[in-house]
């Protein structure tokens, strides 16, 4: 399939993720750093946890309301207020102002105008795509957004301390810009679904009603997503492979920190070239990011010829391979080699993956099915975090093997729902 073949909706949702996620990477990632320098870290840090709270909340609300109101309207409602949080942030880290606890409050709002975005914004693309596009939409999607996160976050670091108001600039008007594209170019894909999932109950709620009906009534319409075993038991086995990249910027990040000093990378031709822990993060980072850009596309042609549970396994063997070394690894060529395996077993199975999950969500809950597989890499970051705490008391290797085998334990549950995933799969309508 060739990309001018998609939906208008697709070909301008990626035009816009990329400069969206083009402008987000200027800015975002460094406001932690930035904020905890103007203010107590503990509180900066609590603050950027609230935000992540707020967003879960926020992503609750959106897949209950995009599923009955629209995906349009949410994705304008979310894109109107973070164009106003950008534009306010941008004014109180001016020349003229500084103020660190508004810009913390702003960047929760931010977080959680993203978290009722996504559900929406996801859900749209299964609306106009078929199965067999979706692996192809996945990868170009998948490429897009790395290559954004590579130049956004290069550009970011060069000029984010000298001129944080010229990025918040440039992040206004990309807000702008989204918002107006979106207005006026994005179809509405799903009228009002007023049925609910039980087809036999009417249930004529507006967004105003789903939100005066309180969280309760949320979460009771989300306990039929939880009935779902095979999506759980998908999201459950996701979370667990992807814990494993998550390790990087925690618990392998901490230890490389604390056992590289100087260590060699390169000795030869009259040069010696040593790197530290820190360096060796950042190498690997950017790596992992290069890589994903450059594969994204070549790989899947490659593997086509192939069935895809075959090269779903094949990619999470290489993959878990390739972070597990990175645990307890400290050669620096060593581990910019396995962290080449890491990405190609990466690349080759994010699209399978993806794809495998979009055909098992029934059409007409999209938008909350969509929130609850953003969990996913909310238990990552839960696990990387108790990763990071486990690995002051436990040595190295066993940290390897635990991270291993959680890298094993989810391709173990993908092998046991496979049979069930190709049979939803076979019955979604082209």
């Amino acid at each position: 399939m060739k990309f001018r073949e998609f939906h208008p909706n697709v070909r301008i949702r990626f035009m816009m993720n990329f400069l969206s996620s083009l402008a987000f990477n200027l800015v975002i990632p460094f406001m932690t750093v930035y904020l905890a320098q103007k203010m107590n870290p503990a509180l900066a840090g609590l603050g950027v946890g609230a935000g992540v709270v707020i967003g879960l909340v926020a992503g609750l609300y959106s897949g209950y309301i995009a599923d009955r109101i629209g995906r349009k309207k949410v994705m304008l409602m979310a894109e109107g207020v973070w164009l106003a949080a950008f534009a306010l942030m941008a004014c109180i880290n001016s020349p003229w102002a500084d103020q660190p606890y508004v810009t913390l409050a702003l960047v929760a709002v931010v977080s959680a105008c993203w978290s009722l975005y996504e559900p929406a914004a996801s859900a749209m693309l299964l609306d106009v795509t078929t199965p067999e596009s979706r692996k192809f939409m996945y990868s170009f999607f998948y490429w897009c957004n790395n290559l954004a996160i590579a130049l956004g976050g290069a550009v970011g670091a060069l000029f984010f301390g000298e001129y944080l108001f010229v990025l918040l600039l440039v992040l206004t008007a990309s807000g702008l810009i989204q918002f107006i594209v979106t207005y006026f170019f994005i179809e509405e894909t799903k009228v009002g679904n007023k049925e609910g999932f039980d087809a036999g109950e009417a249930r004529k709620q507006t967004a105003a009603a789903a939100a005066a009906g309180g969280l309760r009534s949320i979460l009771v319409h989300y306990r039929e997503v939880w009935k779902d075993k095979l999506f759980v038991l998908y999201i459950t086995a996701s979370m667990l492979i992807v814990s494993m990249e998550f390790h990087l910027t925690g618990y392998v990040g901490v230890r490389l920190a604390g056992e590289m000093s100087n260590t060699t990378l390169l000795n030869g031709f009259g040069q010696h070239w040593t790197v530290d822990g820190y360096q060796m993060l950042g190498m690997l980072r950017t790596e992992n990011t290069v890589l994903v850009v450059l594969l994204s596309f070549l790989t899947p042609v490659i593997m086509k010829r192939f069935k895809d549970r075959n090269v779903l396994y094949i990619g999470f063997l290489i993959y878990i391979t390739g972070f597990t070394y990175i645990a307890f690894g400290n050669s620096p060529l060593a581990l910019l080699i396995f962290m080449l395996l890491a990405t190609l077993g990466e690349v080759m199975y994010v699209p399978v993956k993806q794809a495998y999950m979009a055909n098992i969500i029934p059409d007409h809950a999209r938008s909350s099915y969509m929130f609850v597989n953003g969990l996913t890499y909310k238990g990552a970051t839960l696990i990387s975090a108790l990763g990071v705490s486990a690995g002051g008391w436990l040595p190295p290797s066993i940290m390897a093997a635990a991270i291993g085998c959680i890298g094993f334990g989810g391709l173990l549950l993908f092998r046991f729902i496979m049979p069930a995933l190709e049979r939803r799969s076979a019955q979604t309508p082209a």
